[in-house]
């Protein structure tokens, strides 16, 4: 489903430039529930975002489905990004000022689908995450666990193909990130791809298969290898 080839980036940094990727290379199969992992440095995020279509690289290709989506047009690669990727941040990212399920419809309204079924979708989502009694609480009105299960719930709303996790669980405490784990688990078990960026070795041995980047560049490739 998803093909890294030759992946480069670099920033400039005064005089000097870093490679945050160097020549990174890797496949992704349909349904895969993939982690990369690595200390602070080593060029996770900064694959995360390349592979959501965030960041352009300065080299190489990221294809989905055969298609390079750095070729495509701004729109098109807008659209790439609406239909098919759900992000997850470290941060929930709520609107403070809208309730929970206007948090959740959000995609939904700026994706210009039918405005009647945006509440109907939401609450939906709201409800299989444990919310269906909080719909118009705001986040302040919510704890962390539960915002965290909004966000969740947003990031679902245009039913993606490919989940990306930036360090989801690293302001979580153990029972929290159990949670988020297990839903993430229950999401790919349903044919969802998940890419997930972490620093736990914990976390990232709940894949299917694991990367380790070290200096923008992969170190090794067995979870067996990373925690053994």
């Amino acid at each position: 489903m998803i093909r890294i080839e030759n992946l480069t980036r670099a920033f400039a940094v005064g005089r000097e430039t870093i490679r945050a990727l160097d020549g990174v290379s890797f496949e992704v199969q349909r349904g895969e529930y993939l982690t990369v992992t690595g200390p602070s440095g080593s060029g996770k995020s900064t694959l995360l975002m390349s592979l959501g279509g965030l960041l352009h690289p300065t080299s190489g290709r990221v294809m989905f489905d055969g298609v390079d989506i750095y070729r495509q047009s701004p729109r098109a690669l807008a659209q790439f990004r609406t239909k098919t990727i759900g992000f997850v941040f470290q941060q929930f990212h709520l609107v403070p000022y809208l309730t929970a399920w206007e948090n959740v419809a959000l995609p939904l309204m700026l994706n210009g689908s039918n405005q009647g079924k945006h509440r109907q979708i939401a609450v939906g989502l709201l409800e299989r995450v444990g919310l269906g009694s909080r719909l118009n609480h705001k986040p302040s009105q919510l704890s962390v666990g539960q915002q965290q299960r909004v966000a969740m719930a947003r990031t679902l709303a245009n039913n993606p193909s490919v989940i990306l996790a930036d360090e989801p669980t690293g302001s979580l405490d153990p029972d929290l990130t159990a949670n988020l784990m297990a839903l993430l688990k229950d999401l790919n078990s349903e044919g969802r791809t998940v890419v997930l960026v972490t620093h736990s070795r914990e976390v990232a041995a709940a894949g299917d298969r694991c990367l380790a980047l070290q200096d923008g560049r992969i170190a090794q490739a067995a979870v067996s290898q990373l925690v053994g």
